[in-house]
């Protein structure tokens, strides 16, 4: 068994320089040793320092150039190991391109996985956007990794959760100046993968919370090993609500764990202000409850090191003090041996997001799409409509009322803003507008289930007391890609009410929707599938539309059969209009100060002031105004116009059906659908 200080002494650290903690231990410096633990989390397979939205190089992100600061930690110290956090091939342009477009074939390696085994991995956990593809997907990554990939919480189905699917531990016989240590290292997944991805796991997999399984399998962990380091892909939870985050509750319910490394939530730690007010998190110290603790951003923006001085007696480690740090890449230079594994992929990438698929009369952008109706989620919910009631023709569902929800993923939180320019659209510019590789999904709910989703939407939003004189900000901490714009019916939220009571005004066709009306929603897998907590055990309408299209293909598909879209909304929805004493402030994008004055936008006034750091600028909401009276597309009420692009405009791929099958070892199958306008 391994030493160990009792866990009073852990957790009652003095302590020394930021983001350091010593254990009451007197040390000589001879007996000491040094372990440097390096950290990457949230790769999504952001690999080379390009925004592929954008079309062009950045230089603050990029897995080529952590690769850089991943060997200048190496040559700076004796004693290292590296470890990954997960999500580690979904998300980027150039994973898309490896997983749908052109798939690498069975037996091969995605390139973030090349990269890794270059780089000499010790072990990764497994992230919640791993299951985005189905199980026999990610047996095979797994299987082209040199490196164990875990989670210990994940189970297979039918087993009482008592066998595991995945390798949940493993114990790493390393060296510390020439002396062996066990290190062991456990990973983690947030349980809610169950929901976000149900149609690739229901009946495959089983999950545990996250606290409850670490304090099954931590203890005889610490038992059989030295050192042991959780991979928790989670964030820090401010709140009982937020289970997918679950690292202060981690570091406070289980005893054993040395090093805690967090992701999922694309923050940073230490280092982040943010979590002051959170109980039990140390910024200046670097701990969690007293646990050396980090979190290295995300897209390869930073790498995290937790550094332990420890002792050894007779084959028994203890720690006396840690220091936890991240280090960001910008202005750090790209790693040529990894760049040379991967540049070929990446230029395949760059072209195709050059590839053009339609063509926007003016340009669109998501500026103030968590104020008002906006053009961006307009676009999504018009195609989405457009796609779904072809199908509905001839079967059952027909006579039911159909909606569309969608939402504005990149509206200033955790990724910057929508904005595409007027005329061609391209690849590059449909994933700025639909980040995620989602799947279309139809849902069969009744009016009550209807007000849940809005309400749930609406939680977006502080509640404002309108009789305050003094500012008030009305964003609430809320995820945009929870903010769900539902098109097909008309509605007010009122913000000076609490949360579950803001709806209001629903109507359908001019009529109240009472609770048990029927609708059919257009949405994603993940809504579908209960993410957000926007429905609980949602009807699926599964013989509707094929499951492996992509919402992405859709809006390529509208478009290209539509030709010039006008960027416009319908404001079907509106913040309630009501008397306020003081103003209500939220921040967007500086650009969005022209926009508003281009469009002669009366719901935002612009205060004229700016954040700190420049990046941000803030707006005052009119609430004199009724936004479902707004005119400022009067001229182009969103009608397409001229010929349907014609077929030689692009060879796009997305007009073909991407779909994945379990029963083919992860292979992705692509199988022929095309509008018969196209």
């Amino acid at each position: 068994m391994a030493k160990r200080f009792p866990t009073w002494m852990k957790r009652t650290a003095l302590a020394g320089a930021a983001g350091m903690i010593m254990f009451p231990a007197a040390v000589s410096a001879e007996e000491q040793h040094d372990l440097t633990i390096m950290t990457t989390t949230d790769i999504h397979s952001y690999l080379m320092p390009y925004d592929y939205m954008n079309d062009e190089a950045v230089d603050d992100y990029g897995f080529v150039k952590t690769a850089s600061l991943i060997e200048q930690v190496r040559a700076e110290k004796e004693n290292t190991i590296l470890f990954d956090n997960g999500d580690i091939f979904e998300g980027s342009m150039l994973g898309e391109m490896e997983i749908l477009i052109e798939p690498v074939e069975e037996g091969d390696t995605m390139s973030v996985i090349k990269a890794m085994n270059d780089l000499d991995y010790s072990a990764a956990a497994i992230g919640n956007h791993e299951y985005n593809f189905g199980l026999d997907y990610l047996d095979n990554v797994i299987e082209s990794a040199d490196f164990p990939i875990l989670s210990a919480n994940v189970y297979k189905a039918g087993t009482d959760r008592e066998e595991h699917y995945h390798e949940p531990y493993t114990i790493i016989e390393h060296e510390v100046d020439g002396k062996p240590i066990d290190i062991g290292v456990i990973g983690f997944v947030p349980p809610q993968i169950m929901q976000w991805d149900n149609l690739h796991l229901e009946g495959n997999i089983e999950v545990r919370d996250i606290v409850e399984s670490a304090q099954r399998y931590v203890p005889d962990l610490a038992e059989q090993s030295d050192v042991v380091v959780a991979l928790a892909h989670t964030g820090v939870n401010t709140s009982d609500r937020e289970t997918e985050h679950a690292a202060v509750s981690l570091a406070e319910s289980v005893d054993g764990i040395d090093a805690l490394v967090m992701g999922h939530a694309h923050q940073t730690f230490p280092g982040n202000s943010g979590y002051d007010e959170v109980e039990g998190v140390d910024d200046e110290a670097g701990t969690i409850h007293g646990i050396p603790a980090v979190m290295a951003g995300s897209w390869g923006s930073h790498l995290g090191t937790i550094d332990l001085s420890l002792t050894e007696s007779d084959g028994e480690w203890s720690i006396q003090s840690s220091a936890s740090e991240v280090i960001g890449v910008e202005g750090v230079e790209s790693n040529d041996r990894i760049v040379d594994l991967i540049i070929d992929v990446h230029e395949k990438t760059v072209d195709y997001i050059n590839e053009v698929v339609g063509s926007f009369s003016e340009g669109m952008n998501s500026f103030f799409s968590l104020v008002m109706d906006n053009e961006v989620t307009q676009l999504v919910n018009d195609a989405q409509l457009w796609y779904t009631e072809d199908y509905l023709e001839g079967t059952e569902y027909e006579e039911k009322p159909l909606l569309s929800a969608a939402a504005p993923f990149r509206a200033g939180y955790r990724g910057g803003f929508t904005e595409v320019d007027a005329g061609d659209v391209t690849i590059g510019d449909l994933a700025d507008i639909y980040v995620y590789s989602n799947t279309l999904q139809v849902v069969d709910i009744d009016g009550a289930e209807l007000e849940q989703w809005l309400e749930r939407s609406a939680e977006n939003f502080e509640q404002i007391d309108p009789a305050a004189t003094e500012d008030q900000d009305l964003h609430a901490s809320f995820s945009a890609f929870n903010f769900d714009v539902i098109e097909g019916v008309d509605y007010y939220l009122d913000v000076t009410q609490p949360v579950g009571e803001r709806v209001t005004d629903l109507m359908y066709e001019g009529e109240p929707v009472t609770e048990d009306m029927e609708f059919l929603v257009v949405t994603n897998n993940y809504r579908a599938g209960g993410g957000g907590d926007h429905l609980e055990d949602a009807a699926l309408v599964e013989e509707l539309v094929d499951a492996n299209v992509q919402n992405r293909q859709v809006i390529a598909e509208y478009l290209q059969a539509h030709g010039t879209y006008h960027p416009h909304a319908t404001f079907n929805w509106a913040l309630l209009p009501q008397d306020m004493a003081g103003d209500v402030l939220f921040t967007s994008s500086p650009d969005g100060v022209d926009h508003l004055e281009r469009l002669g936008i009366d719901q935002v006034s612009f205060t004229g002031d700016y954040t700190d750091d420049g990046d941000g600028a803030y707006f005052a909401y009119n609430f004199d105004v009724d936004g479902t009276e707004s005119d400022i597309y009067a001229d182009h009420p969103g009608q397409t116009e001229g010929d349907e692009m014609p077929a030689t405009a692009t060879a796009y791929p997305y007009l073909i059906i991407l779909g994945l099958t379990a029963a083919a070892a992860g292979a992705v199958l692509l199988t022929l659908r095309r509008r018969a306008t196209v």
